[in-house]
């Protein structure tokens, strides 16, 4: 038997129902046994500022680790932000303690909704926070700030100038 949608349990998205449909069809007819991993479902509420999230959140890294790497970046610090003069908000990264590979980011500000993206392949791909830094952002956009929460696991990021590699 195949089911999709909210009879499989949360989460109960629109676009998870959508994406486990296809998943379903191609299980049935084609023998493909495939799965949708939960862990790379972004979410996002729309308020003001928007909040968006991928992966596992803090506590949820303590209760299977013990331990958490994390970093937590004031969109204050992200060159778009001061432009417009909006820097509410943040990016909370979390990595895996011994990797570096992206577990979690969470995304408090404008545009959370647009930057989760980048955080969700890093997550579904398992990029690390290297991985994260070694990439070429359009300056000056809120996106950046994917990539300034991965330097602040390698540098103070208070002493960075807006463009520093």
């Amino acid at each position: 038997m195949w089911a999709a949608g909210d009879v499989t349990g949360p989460p109960c998205l629109e676009t998870v129902a959508a994406r486990q449909g296809k998943l379903a069809v191609e299980n049935a007819f084609g023998d493909a046994r495939k799965t949708l991993d939960l862990r790379s479902v972004p979410f996002a509420v729309f308020t003001d500022p928007q909040a968006a999230w991928v992966g596992l959140t803090e506590a949820e890294y303590l209760a299977r680790h013990g331990t958490c790497t994390c970093r937590t970046v004031p969109l204050e610090r992200v060159p778009r932000a001061l432009a417009v003069n909006d820097g509410r908000g943040l990016v909370k990264m979390i990595a895996h303690h011994e990797s570096g590979r992206v577990e979690g980011v969470h995304i408090l500000g404008p545009h959370a909704s647009e930057i989760v993206h980048e955080a969700l392949l890093a997550v579904r791909f398992g990029l690390t926070v290297d991985d994260l830094i070694d990439t070429v952002h359009v300056f000056p956009t809120y996106s950046e700030a994917i990539k300034i929460a991965a330097q602040a696991f390698r540098r103070d990021i208070t002493r960075m100038s807006c463009c520093v590699e």
